[in-house]
């Protein structure tokens, strides 16, 4: 009598020795170094201001983690040892950086609910009226820049993200709205 045949399965077995095995992590930690490099690259190139940008906080934030920047100068470095540097002994001290400088006189800024967005200055005033009439800091911001056609509506003015976050729970419960938290500076409050 002779055995049955079994159906034969499809099978694909692969075999790595010890050398196939090495070359697949060399080959696969090659992939993810150079991943990694190109990252930084794309994120050093995206931190870079555009040539209209030189004012702005992302320009400012780029310039301070720009590697290679001067060394500062310690106000308590002994005169021998700021004339090495390079300093008049009668100069002032140098602040840390003008980065630094910049960023410690930046402008105050505070979170605010975006909860409109028209075209209109009048539906703005509207808006920001009935926000007003139901007991709400409400306020529009006029566009950013000539291709923006839209006036922002906000809602609250907040230091805290945590007070801005509570305050968009009360309006999805109790007004059934959806709001997003923006972070605005001080100069671009428009008074009513």
């Amino acid at each position: 009598m002779t055995a049955p045949k079994k159906k034969g399965r499809f099978v694909i077995r692969f075999e790595l020795g010890l050398l196939g095995m090495f070359s697949l992590t060399l080959v696969t930690g090659c992939i993810f170094f150079w991943m990694f490099i190109i990252g930084i690259w794309a994120g050093q190139t995206i931190l870079q201001p555009t040539p209209g940008e030189q004012g702005s906080s992302l320009a400012k934030l780029a310039e301070s983690l720009r590697p290679g920047k001067s060394s500062t100068i310690e106000s308590g470095a002994s005169p021998e040892q700021k004339h090495d540097m390079g300093v008049e002994p009668g100069a002032p001290p140098e602040s840390a950086s003008n980065s630094e400088t910049e960023w410690a006189e930046a402008e105050p800024s505070f979170f605010a609910l975006q909860v409109a967005a028209v075209r209109d200055q009048e539906r703005a005033q509207e808006d920001v009226a009935q926000w007003r009439g139901r007991g709400y800091e409400a306020f529009s911001v006029p566009p950013e820049d000539k291709d923006d056609p839209f006036i922002r509506i906000y809602v609250g003015k907040f230091d805290k993200l945590a007070e801005a976050n509570q305050l968009i729970a009360k309006l999805e419960k109790e007004e059934k709205i959806k709001a997003y938290i923006a972070l605005l500076p001080a100069s671009r409050l428009q008074n009513p």
